[in-house]
């Protein structure tokens, strides 16, 4: 038997059990909408706790799939936001969090943002 190495993958180990956990129930409802920040001041994707499995990020676009920013908008934590969501990049990026609360978005211009969708 020959082994061949693909990809990395990350799993969670229950070191009490002695076995790999998993997350197989899908998620039960999704919101969203988006958030607009300011230069220099990051802004929460939501105000409230929001518990969640997790969060989709995308560019904003309009009805046409044009992007509505000029600049990268950045996504992170209230320490940092240093992802960075390109004007064109619709496809967007999905981070696994349990509180979409913690979420931050940083934009470069006046009132450019991000559209998002909750995943609970």
């Amino acid at each position: 038997m020959s082994r061949r190495w693909i990809n990395s993958l990350d799993v969670e180990y229950d070191p009490i059990k002695g076995s790999i956990l998993t997350d197989q129930a899908s998620p039960a409802t999704f919101v969203g909408g988006t958030r607009t920040a300011n230069p220099g001041t990051p802004q929460k994707i939501v105000a409230t706790t929001t518990p969640c499995r997790f969060v989709w990020i995308g560019a904003r676009v309009d009805d046409y799939g044009n992007p509505l920013n000029s600049q990268p908008v950045f996504v992170g934590d209230s320490a940092g936001q240093n992802i960075p969501i390109m004007p064109a990049n619709y496809e967007g990026l999905v981070i696994r969090i349990d509180d979409a609360s913690k979420l931050y978005v940083r934009a470069v211009n006046w009132g450019e943002g991000v559209a998002y969708r909750i995943f609970a």
